[in-house]
Parts: structure tokens; sequence; C-alpha cells
């Protein structure tokens, strides 16, 4: 089993509300700074153009796929194909980030150890909301799913490793089973131009209906949403949120478990879903230090959109 990671980067920026100290460039040297440590070379898919200074990290680190113009679904649906097209053996285990992630140095060393540990598992989260640190904009979840459970945690190393409901298109995958399930990441984004629907996609391939039936039922006839355009989004939407809980229906033996770093060893750049448990600020500082140490050179982003 080899630990392969898949790098997905856009060009541009966007709005949301991030830190004072994020920068993709920033992000960028964080993620190499641990794929290093793990012995990782990645793969870059680049929507771009893609900045000089990240170019530049990107060039001597692996392979770049430059595909501008794809868009946030054109580009993960590459990633997934990317991974499951061959080129590395069913048995090794996939490692796909998104460009606005902080990762401490030993994340990705940690996640190749709990894959070898955690053989049980399917899925793998470096950031995803535990329940004992639960991200800030998830802080009210509810009971979960219909069928959920809570499972013991998993040491690894010292560090616990829990079973969690999803997490983000940032995540793992052992590459067998990825290729088993790409039918279930297209169904959750088939009426979508630019969502992933990554929680249904989670719950599904472990066997968990996402949607309500009286929610759907609601939805379906028009009374969903607090405008009329609201509404018959909801309706037009609701057969396909319908298929996606008919297909969460799996047999027991192909039913998946997603496990995540709890506290996480990689956390989202905005500021309603940082992962808590780690001091994310100085860890800021120490992935500037690295940079420099190496001429580089790092800065808040100016969003461009």
């Amino acid at each position: 089993m080899q630990l392969r990671a898949i790098y997905r980067s856009y060009g541009g920026e966007n709005m949301k509300d991030r830190p004072a100290y994020y920068s993709k460039l920033s992000c960028l040297a964080s993620f190499l700074r641990s794929a290093a440590e793990a012995g990782v070379e990645p793969v870059f898919v680049n929507d771009g153009p893609i900045p000089d200074d990240r170019l530049r990290l990107m060039q001597g680190a692996g392979e770049i796929v430059d595909l501008p113009g794809l868009g946030m679904r054109g580009s993960y649906l590459t990633a997934l194909r990317l991974a499951t097209d061959g080129r590395w053996s069913r048995d090794d285990v996939v490692w796909f980030s998104e460009d606005d992630y902080l990762y401490r140095p030993e994340a990705l060393r940690q996640l190749e150890r709990a894959t070898a540990v955690i053989r049980e598992a399917d899925y793998f989260a470096l950031y995803g909301s535990t329940p004992n640190h639960p991200a800030l904009g998830d802080a009210d979840q509810d009971d979960g799913p219909r069928g959920w459970e809570e499972l013991p945690p998993w040491p690894v190393d010292g560090h616990d490793w829990v079973r969690i409901r999803s997490t983000a298109s940032t995540f793992g995958a052992r590459v067998g089973t990825l290729a088993d399930d790409l039918g279930i990441f297209r169904l959750c984004m088939a009426p979508h131009r630019n969502m992933l629907r990554d929680h249904d996609t989670c719950l599904v391939y472990q066997g968990f209906e996402p949607h309500r039936y009286r929610d759907l039922t609601r939805a379906a006839v028009g009374l969903s949403g607090p405008t009329p355009r609201d509404r018959v989004r909801g309706a037009w939407l609701s057969p396909f949120l319908l298929a996606t809980n008919l297909r969460s229906h799996r047999r027991a033996q192909r039913r998946r478990l997603l496990v995540a770093a709890d506290p996480n060893f990689a956390t989202h750049m905005e500021n309603a879903f940082m992962a808590p448990g780690h001091d994310w600020d100085a860890l800021a500082v120490e992935t500037e230090d690295w940079m420099a140490a190496r001429g580089l050179s790092t800065g808040p982003a100016a969003p461009t959109s």
C-alpha cells in the first residue's frame, strides 16, 4: 500500500471569510511540507492560470495537470478519474486536497499510519467535525441519520481516530473502494453545476439516508423554502435527493466506514469552520518561516471575485 495525493488548485479567489494570515501560497506550502515528511509526490490538477509563486512550488514537487476552465465540478471529476484510471494499485490510498487548507507537518504521515492500522476503514479525513472537537459551524449537530451509531475510537500512535458522518472534498480513500463508489459521487453532484454535496456523498457510501422523507415530500409539493424561487428549486431537486436516499440502501458488505483524526491534523481556512484543538495561527507563522528558509514569501490574499 502506498499513499498518493492529488491537489486541486484554482487560480482565483472568492469572498469567503478568511483568517488574516490566509493565503493559498501558505496553504500549498503547508501541504508540501507535510507531503515531504510522508515521502509523497503529489499530482496537481490546476484550474488556472495559477500564480507564478504557487506554480514554482508545484514544479519542484510533482506532476502538473494543467486544465484551465474546468470549474469546481470539472476539477473534482478530473481528480476522481485520475485516481481510479489504473495508474495506481487498488490497494493504495489517495488523498485529495483542495487549495484552501492548512496542514500540520505530520498530517500525511499520520494519515498513512492510520490507513495501515485501521484496516476496516475505507475513507479518511484529516479535517472533519468530531463529537469531541466539533468545527465551529457544526457545533449544533443533530442526532444524525436513522441508524447512526457512535463507535469507540481507534488509537493510532497516541492519536485518536473516530467515526464521522461526513467531511469535505478534501479527503482520503482506498483506491479500489473509490473506483467502486464513483457512481455515488456522480449521482450526488448530478443536478448541480457548482455544488458537490459532500455531506450526502459521505452518508450514502456509508449506507445512511441523507434526507428525511417528510422534508422531501414538502419539497416535492412546493412547500419548502421561504421564497417562491426556493420552493420551485426544492420541487425540482426533490427527485434527485430521493434518488440519493434510495442509493444508500447498500448491501452490508458495501457499506463504508469514514474515520477522522480527532483532533484534526488540517483545517479549512474559513473563520466559521476552523478545526478546534490546534493553534493554527502559530502553524501559519511556522509555515511562513519554512517558506522564508527556502527564499519564498507569503501574505494575506486579496479576494478577486
